[in-house]
């Protein structure tokens, strides 16, 4: 099974990178996890042909049998995310969030600040036709959740997190065959 992973920010620094990345080692063991990271070539949703990085965004979410999406704490959507997330909802793209198991999971500072992101999110995925999970998961504290390696330190949200993603990956899996078992690290 694959899992496509966007973070929802162009700053490969920002914590919401550093989350994408660190999701990796809480998905099953199963799971094939890529991270598509053209989100700063994609434009705004237009008429005539699909732009080559829409084509190829399209292209990698429909062929993952799921999608992560981590995004930063925001009054509105990052205008990139947005643009992403409207050419994967549109039919000329093949709305290819149709039925497709989406986790969301935002970083911020303070818990409160993810709420927006969380409802804008879950509003998009949902009219595209998305399966949301997680849409309550916030980092909080972003700066004492990594350690040095780049993992998250905190076990308990270690935890929360995983249940995230095995919602993200049962469907697919329990169609595969596939065991929940989740990478030792």
């Amino acid at each position: 099974m694959k899992i496509i992973g966007i973070a929802g920010s162009l700053r490969r620094g920002a914590y919401v990178w550093r989350l994408l990345e660190a999701s990796s080692w809480e998905l099953p063991a199963a799971v094939d996890f890529e991270i598509w990271d053209g989100l700063d070539r994609i434009p705004p949703v237009s008429d005539g042909e699909l732009p080559q990085p829409v084509d190829e965004l399209c292209r990698a979410v429909s062929k993952a049998d799921g999608m992560l999406i981590t995004a930063p704490a925001h009054s509105t959507l990052p205008v990139q995310l947005s643009h992403a997330l409207d050419w994967l909802s549109s039919p000329r793209a093949g709305a290819v969030l149709l039925g497709k198991p989406v986790g969301v999971v935002t970083a911020c500072l303070r818990i409160h600040e993810a709420m927006w992101t969380q409802t804008q999110l879950r509003r998009s995925l949902g009219a595209a036709g998305a399966v949301v999970h997680g849409a309550d998961l916030a980092v909080s504290s972003a700066r004492s959740r990594f350690d040095a390696t780049g993992q998250l330190a905190d076990k308990e949200f270690r935890g929360r997190l995983r249940k995230v993603l095995d919602e993200v990956c049962s469907p697919s899996l329990a169609r595969a065959g596939g065991s929940a078992l989740f990478h030792d690290h």
